[in-house]
Parts: C-alpha cells; structure tokens; sequence
C-alpha cells in the first residue's frame, strides 16, 4: 500500500519522528520562573506601606478640608469626617493611621 508514492512504513516512521520531536519540544520549552520568597515578602511589604502612606495622605486631606470649613481637627470632627467617607472612599484605608493623621499636626 502506498500513500502519495511513499509506503506506509514510511509515512509511520515520519509519523512517529514528528511525534519524539513534538514531545521533546514540549518537554524541554522553558517555563516562567516562579517568584521566589523574598520577592513575595517584598511585594507584601511594599502594599502594606501603600496602604500606609494612602491612609496618611486620607487623613491629611480631610484634616485640610476641616481648616478650609473653619472647623478644629480633633477626634471628634475627624471620626465625624470618617464616618462621612463612602466605602468606596475607605477601602484600602487604615482607619487609626488615617485618624492620626487628620487629628495630629504633620510632623516634618
């Protein structure tokens, strides 16, 4: 039996190198490097001080917002302000970070 003029132990032979070097190809393409620990720790550290430093800038902008409406920024008209922030406004915010920095004078 002959398929286009080969024989069929040709076409399997062709058949079956094709095949190994398909495989060999799969087995040996390279795959992306998994992050290793420390740039885990790292990503994690550097979130948290976002999420710091937003919290602070937050508060910051309300304690300034407070002065421009002639009020003092204490506890009381900072936990009024918070209370007053959508949630959408407070996600990604710590609240006693955000409060301290509303109630207290920045610090140079």
């Amino acid at each position: 039996m002959t398929i286009r003029g080969r024989s069929a132990v040709q076409v399997a032979a062709a058949s079956v190198v094709l095949a190994a070097a398909v495989a060999t190809a799969v087995v040996l393409w390279p795959t992306p490097a998994a992050p290793t620990h420390e740039q885990i720790s790292e990503q994690i550290k550097a979130s948290a001080q976002a999420q710091l430093d937003a919290s602070v800038e937050a508060g910051r902008y309300a304690r300034a917002n407070l002065r421009a409406t002639a009020k003092t920024p204490d506890d009381e008209s900072c936990r009024a302000a918070w209370d007053n922030l959508l949630d959408s406004e407070r996600k990604g915010l710590q609240y006693g970070t955000w409060l301290q920095a509303c109630a207290e004078p920045a610090t140079p």
